[in-house]
């Protein structure tokens, strides 16, 4: 029997719905089983989100690194990419990613308020402020 797109769509509701209710393995099962039939973005993310809230975040770093050679201007790759530096406390790293997903996405309200804690973090005050004005210009619109 020959597992077809539709499959996989079905592996990936079901990795969803298992990482929805905190089963984070679960989910990781059904997304390899859904990538053994097709390479694909969402998939990709999703299981990079989940090994990220196992905080195995080298491996998540890897899922995130497949889909952006699938999609290098899908924005979320690099914000979650962000995210993951962030946790691993690679600051630079992570304002790097969150410029790419700001780069691709302009109005990302959140890479440009995780970019200005960043900056604010390493007491680069006035950009800090720079990155949390975006965010308010972007809430008012």
């Amino acid at each position: 029997m020959t597992l077809t797109e539709a499959d996989a769509r079905v592996f990936l509701t079901e990795g969803l719905l298992s990482a929805d209710l905190g089963d984070h393995e679960d989910a990781i099962e059904n997304y390899d089983k859904a990538l053994q039939i097709l390479e694909d973005v969402e998939i990709y993310l999703n299981k990079g989100i989940s090994l990220a809230e196992l905080e195995r975040f080298e491996e998540a770093l890897e899922c995130y690194d497949k889909a952006a050679n699938i999609d290098p201007n899908d924005s979320l790759i690099w914000y979650n990419k962000g995210v993951v530096f962030t946790d691993l406390e690679k600051f630079d790293d992570a304002i790097i990613n969150y410029d790419k997903a700001i780069g691709i996405e302009p109005n990302y309200g959140d890479a440009w308020y995780n970019k200005g804690e960043l900056l604010k973090h390493q007491g680069l005050e006035d950009e800090a402020t720079i990155c949390f004005d975006k965010v308010k210009e972007i809430e008012e619109n």
